[in-house]
């Protein structure tokens, strides 16, 4: 039994495989061998063992302890399925939320954060307490940004929670524009915006810091790599541990790259089955480059909250809801979410999305279907990112 399991394990570890930017590691603690030995000091002892991604397979086997083949037969197919939807499990026997792996990082970024932007009662008590939810419901990612105007909040929901720092991930935007009245046009604004962001949040450093557009906020070429350099200053000095970009194209970003030879490790864009083909071509192209995409703008803002007819027949079929298929179809492309809600049930059910399936007929479905009614579209991106 242990023998087969041994093979089994190796045959559907090296299927898996990796999925871009993503990597996958199934580590089963406490279940591996769950040897229950006949008498002696040994009943009911746990021995552990470890699976590592594609590099090992241990097993523990002592006589006369058998080994739960089915248990670990039925998790091991689980962490095939979530392996070949580019998506690892943080943890593989719960149903806590994925991560993505993003280049560089010391720790992974959660895949379904929790956003604080673009709807009713995003600042105050209302965000607090949402944020406070989310935090013990098992989420880790707190997406925010200098234009949304509630670090200050977020900052008590942080304190609250009681969650540890290093299983924290904070992502925060600069805000930039053309004119300068209210925002970061030089690199020096750009160092002092991550001062603010940190001072704001109560943080000594944040996760991930983004410059929160380019062209299409009226940013010029010259002023995004200055922008830029800022950012690649905060991190050098510490107050940052990952930059990125948000509304960002193919060249812009290649631009950047040429200019300081620092790649963006995140683009955060407008990601959700009716975007434009080369929107679609964008994502492929930063996880061939190593850098990790995040969605904003997945259920169709405050104007639609994911309704549609398709988008209804999917979740009915599946036994889900309607925002669940949709955030499920952004993680199989590879790509982070970051769903908005104030209300605790919402909350919980954006947090399982690994009990959702989508298949290959539900995604083409979805993405030959007609955009539905007051699905919000937010045009952030001059050329080549759902402009």
């Amino acid at each position: 039994q242990c023998l087969s399991s041994m093979v089994l394990a190796a045959m559907m570890i090296s299927h898996g495989g990796h999925s871009s930017n993503l990597e996958f590691n199934v580590q089963f603690r406490s279940l591996a061998s769950r040897s229950r030995c006949r008498g002696g000091r040994r009943h009911g002892q746990w021995r552990i063992a470890s699976f590592l991604g594609s590099y090992a397979v241990i097993c523990a086997c002592f006589s006369p302890c058998f080994l739960e083949v089915t248990a670990v037969r039925r998790r091991l197919a689980m962490g095939s399925i979530f392996a070949l939807s580019g998506v690892r499990p943080a943890h593989a026997l719960t149903d806590q939320p994925p991560s993505i792996r993003v280049e560089g990082s010391a720790k992974d970024m959660p895949a379904i954060g929790f956003g604080t932007c673009c709807r009713r009662n995003v600042k105050g008590p209302p965000i607090i307490k949402a944020a406070e939810a989310y935090l013990a419901s098992g989420g880790r990612l707190i997406d925010t940004a200098q234009l949304y105007e509630n670090h200050v909040d977020l900052k008590v929901a942080i304190k609250n929670s009681g969650v540890a720092r290093d299983d924290l991930w904070v992502t925060s935007k600069v805000l930039v524009c053309g004119d300068g009245r209210f925002c970061a046009t030089t690199r020096e604004a750009t160092k002092k915006a991550v001062d603010t962001t940190n001072e704001e949040l109560g943080l000594e450093y944040t996760d991930l810091m983004l410059l929160h557009g380019a062209e299409g906020w009226g940013v010029s070429p010259e002023m995004d790599v200055d922008l830029w350099r800022g950012l690649v200053d905060a991190k050098s000095a510490g107050k940052v541990r990952n930059i990125g970009v948000s509304n960002h194209n193919k060249a812009e970003i290649q631009r950047l790259i040429d200019a300081t030879g620092v790649k963006p490790a995140v683009n955060q864009i407008e990601f959700h089955p009716w975007v434009p083909d080369e929107t679609k071509e964008l994502v492929r192209w930063c996880q061939s480059k190593g850098i990790a995409v995040t969605a904003y703008g997945s259920l169709g803002g405050e104007g639609n909250k994911g309704n549609g007819q398709i988008i209804e027949d999917i979740a009915n079929k599946r036994g889900v809801t309607k925002s669940q298929v949709l955030l499920r179809w952004a993680l199989d492309q590879g790509v982070g979410v970051i769903p908005g809600s104030n209300n605790q049930d919402h909350i919980k059910e954006n947090l399982q999305l690994m009990r959702v399936k989508l298949d290959a007929e539900d995604a083409k479905a979805l993405e030959s279907s007609t955009k539905p009614d007051r699905f919000r579209r937010w045009h952030s991106c001059k050329s080549g990112c759902a402009n």
